[in-house]
């Protein structure tokens, strides 16, 4: 029996171990991940019209950021803001949905993974009768939650005043569209 309660104990930590590693941890980076290709996205059409940018990405500053919800030094592409307004609203627009099409892009892959994921152990429950799924629901958990951090940022960028969308939206007001 006392061996039962220390298996049974250390399935509990271990679990909340992985739960609490992901979840403060490795999420972080994860959206760091997809934030640099989504600022990687802005910067290779910026230079396709020629105009000067940057982006600096912080490692180190990465959790702390991240938890951060008053935190001013956001991921986000530097840019000559006079060479920008010169552009026709077509260019400008050009340059404010790539950052969005880059998220766009991560969480069709994230969703298709995770659909192949569920039917494979479906697939394995049902037909094989194998109930060993550990290893696919540890990453099905951690892109689950990249997932809803990601529809989570999306929605910011829509709905922020500085985000993408509604910096594509004034340019449209602005051209008269």
């Amino acid at each position: 029996m006392n061996d039962f309660i220390k298996k049974e104990a250390w399935k509990i930590f271990s679990i909340a171990s992985f739960l609490f590693i992901t979840i403060f941890f490795i999420l972080p980076y994860l959206v760091q991940i997809s934030t640099y290709y989504h600022e990687k996205a802005h910067q290779s059409a910026l230079d396709k019209y020629g105009i000067e940018n940057s982006y600096q990405l912080n490692l180190l500053e990465t959790i702390p950021n991240f938890y951060n919800p008053a935190v001013s030094k956001l991921g986000v592409t530097r840019f000559d803001l006079d060479k920008y307004k010169k552009l026709d609203k077509f260019q400008k627009a050009d340059i404010n949905i790539a950052g969005i099409v880059s998220d766009l892009r991560f969480l069709f892959l994230i969703a298709i993974y995770l659909t192949m994921a569920n039917v494979y152990s479906y697939y394995k429950v049902r037909i094989k009768q194998s109930y060993n799924l550990t290893g696919v629901l540890a990453v099905n958990w951690i892109l689950f939650m990249w997932l809803i951090a990601l529809v989570q940022i999306t929605v910011s960028n829509i709905t922020f005043s500085y985000g993408d969308v509604y910096s594509l939206v004034n340019v449209l007001k602005v051209c008269g569209i």
